[in-house]
């Protein structure tokens, strides 16, 4: 598919993760992860857009990947594994596959070039919940994995306001103008086998953050 055949799109919602960095997590500034290498669990609650005339809002996608080495500064490639909504009808599926895989343009399809290895997608029950407040955030799929993130707050800190970042370097969900970086620590609690082959994710007290995202496609 090239971009001259993908329909419009637009994609809006909430981005969070965990990763076996220490919080701050290095790469969200552009450098090397922690002990240069990273393990992650990205999830995305979609909240509104549509690919030409297929709703995407109210379903969520995941993705498990990890990689070494800045992924920013060109030093390495990213091994992915992608997670869709089981909700999704056909329609839907070929869309967000069309978009988190690369071929609809946008931001998704750069942070596609940096994947060098593709382990596949698989379709399965999700459920991501976030605090208004931001406060906590939670990413539930079933008999594979939990993950439970609290925001970040330490002894000088107003426990009633979050710790952010504005304009983030390494931004996983693109450059935005008002994009906002929340910082938390966050556990993840694997139920099942390794996914995609070998990707174990249980972690615990380590990074987590949640970014709000808005695209679009096939060229902005």
């Amino acid at each position: 598919m090239t971009t001259a055949t993908v329909p419009d799109w637009t994609l809006q919602g909430d981005w969070v993760d965990v990763c076996s960095c220490n919080t701050p997590c290095p790469c969200t500034f552009a450098q090397a992860p922690t002990n240069n290498e990273c393990t992650a669990m990205f999830a995305y609650r979609i909240t509104g857009g549509s690919y030409g005339g297929t709703s995407l809002a109210g379903l969520n996608v995941g993705a498990i990947l990890r990689f070494e080495g800045n992924i920013w500064g060109g030093e390495t490639s990213c091994s992915l594994g992608l997670l869709l909504d089981d909700r999704a009808d056909d329609a839907q599926v070929e869309a967000l596959t069309s978009i988190f895989g690369g071929a609809a343009g946008g931001w998704p399809a750069l942070f596609a070039s940096l994947i060098g290895d593709f382990r596949g997608i698989e379709a399965v029950p999700m459920r991501i919940d976030i605090a208004e407040d931001l406060s906590s955030w939670s990413v539930e799929v079933s008999d594979r994995f939990s993950a439970r993130s609290s925001a970040l707050t330490g002894p000088t800190a107003d426990p009633n306001k979050r710790v952010q970042l504005l304009n983030a370097p390494g931004s996983e969900v693109g450059p935005a103008e008002h994009s906002v970086t929340t910082w938390a620590t966050g556990d993840i609690y694997q139920s099942g086998a390794d996914l995609f082959g070998d990707f174990h994710v249980e972690m615990a007290r380590t990074s987590s953050k949640h970014i709000p995202f808005d695209w679009a496609g096939p060229d902005s």
